[in-house]
C-alpha cells in the first residue's frame, strides 16, 4: 500500500505540467518520477478518425545532398488542413511504461555536456524519460516550447532503443478546403545510408523519423514551426547522435527484484491459485520501482511446473499496442478455443485483468498445451 507521501507527490508531479494539443508548458519543478503504474494506469482514448497512412516502404526514396531545401524532405505534402472527422468510440488502455522521471531540472546539464541543442528562443521545456517495469529504457522525449516573441513554437525529439507502437489519443485525417480526407503521403529521403520519413505539411504538425543501430528517433514540429526549423533540429542530431545509454539507468530510483515471499500481497488478485492447481513454483519474483524508502510494484514474474507441463506467468503494469494485439480479452471473455490457437501458433497469450488496478498479463506455455493454460485462466473467472 503506498504511503500518504507518495500519494502527494504523485499529486503534485502530475499537476505540474499543463499540455494541450499546441501547448506544452512547464509549470514548476519537480524531482519526483511520475508513478505512472500507480497514478495513471488507465487512460481514456477517444478515437475519432482512422488515419490514411500511405506505406513508406512503397515510397521510393529521394537521395539526400548537402544543398537539399527544407522543404524538399516534405515535398509530396499535399498541405491540407489538419481536421477531425468520422464518429468516435472509446476504449480503456494502459500506459506502455511502468514509471515515468523528469528529466526537466537536467537542461543546462544536458546542453552543456552536448547531449542537447542549445535553444535560447525556445525557454519552456519538458524532458522525460519513460521505463518499462524491469527498469530498462522504453523512450526519451524532449520538448521545447516558446509562447512569445517570434510565436508559438513545439520542437520535440523522441528517442528509444526500438521502434514505438503506441496506441493514439486522437487520430486525425488531413482534409482539403472542403473538408474532403486527404491521404497523408510521405516523403522519404535517403541520407548517409538511413532512411528518413517525413510526414506533415506547411500548416499541419509534421514529423521526421529514422532508425539507425543507435535506436528509433523522431522529431516533430506543430503546425507554427516551419520546416526550415524542423530539419534545423534533424540537422543537429544527424551531426550529434542521441546516445540512450546515456538514459538507460533511471537518474532517481531503481528497479529491485525480490521474492514473492518478501511482497506477498504485491499482484495477489492477478496471480492463479497455482498450488490448489497442484503446481509447484520453480520461482517468482516481484519487480519493484523503488526510491529512499518507499517502493511500488510494477510486475511480477513466476515459473510454475506440474509434471511435464511447465507455465510461466508474467505480469505487467503497462502495455503497448503490440501487448493490446496480443490480448485475447479478460479471463471471463476468453475461450479454450482462442487459447488453444494462441498457444499452438506462439506459445503465449495476453489477458487483461482489472481487480484494484489494471493489470496486462503473458502466459507462456513453455511445456504443454492450451488445455493446461485454459484450465489456470478458468480459476480466475468470475
Amino acid at each position: 500500500m503506498r504511503s500518504e507521501k507518495l500519494q502527494d507527490a504523485i499529486g503534485e508531479v502530475r499537476d505540474d505540467f499543463i499540455l494541450d494539443a499546441d501547448t506544452v508548458i512547464k509549470k514548476k519543478k519537480s524531482r519526483w518520477p511520475l508513478w505512472a503504474a500507480a497514478a495513471a494506469c488507465l487512460c481514456l482514448i477517444t478515437v475519432v478518425a482512422v488515419k490514411l497512412l500511405r506505406s513508406p516502404a512503397t515510397v521510393i526514396p529521394q537521395q539526400w545532398s548537402a544543398s537539399i531545401a527544407p522543404a524538399e524532405y516534405f515535398k509530396n505534402s499535399k498541405n491540407g488542413k489538419d481536421g477531425e472527422k468520422g464518429s468516435s468510440s472509446a476504449s480503456l488502455v494502459m500506459l506502455p511504461y511502468a514509471v515515468s522521471v523528469p528529466l526537466h531540472d537536467e537542461r543546462e546539464n544536458l546542453e552543456a555536456e552536448g547531449v542537447l541543442p542549445a535553444m535560447p528562443d525556445r525557454p519552456e521545456h519538458l524532458f522525460w524519460a519513460d521505463y518499462h517495469s524491469d527498469g530498462s529504457l522504453y523512450k526519451v522525449v524532449f520538448y521545447w516550447g516558446r509562447r512569445a516573441g517570434d510565436g508559438y513554437s513545439d520542437l520535440h525529439i523522441t528517442a528509444a532503443p526500438k521502434e514505438l507502437h503506441e496506441i493514439s489519443d486522437v487520430i486525425t485525417v488531413r482534409v482539403d478546403e472542403n473538408g474532403n480526407p486527404l491521404p497523408a503521403d510521405v516523403t522519404v529521403t535517403e541520407r548517409d545510408g538511413v532512411r528518413i520519413i517525413a510526414e506533415g505539411g506547411e500548416r499541419e504538425e509534421k514529423t521526421l523519423t529514422w532508425q539507425t543501430e543507435g535506436g528509433w528517433y523522431q522529431i516533430g514540429g506543430s503546425r507554427y514551426d516551419s520546416y526550415e526549423d524542423v530539419v534545423a533540429l534533424l540537422d543537429w542530431f544527424w551531426e550529434h547522435p542521441l546516445r540512450l545509454d546515456r538514459f538507460t539507468e533511471p537518474p532517481e530510483g531503481t528497479v529491485v527484484t525480490v521474492s514473492r515471499s518478501e511482497q506477498p500481497d504485491a499482484f495477489r488478485e492477478q496471480i492463479p491459485d497455482f498450488s490448489a492447481l497442484e503446481y509447484t513454483a520453480e520461482d517468482e519474483r516481484v519487480y519493484l520501482w523503488q526510491r529512499e524508502d518507499e517502493s511500488v510494484p510494477v510486475g511480477f514474474e513466476g515459473v510454475y511446473t506440474r509434471g511435464e507441463t511447465r507455465i510461466r506467468w508474467k505480469a505487467d503494469v503497462a502495455a503497448d499496442a503490440d501487448a493490446w494485439h496480443a490480448c485475447l480479452g479478460g479471463p471471463d471473455e476468453v475461450t479454450e478455443e482462442k487459447i488453444s490457437e494462441a498457444v499452438s501458433e506462439g506459445g503465449s497469450f495476453n489477458l487483461f485483468l482489472f481487480v484494484d488496478a489494471p493489470c496486462m498479463v503473458t502466459v507462456t506455455v513453455e511445456q504443454g498445451t492450451g488445455g493446461d493454460a485454459w484450465e489456470i485462466v478458468q480459476s480466475l473467472q468470475n
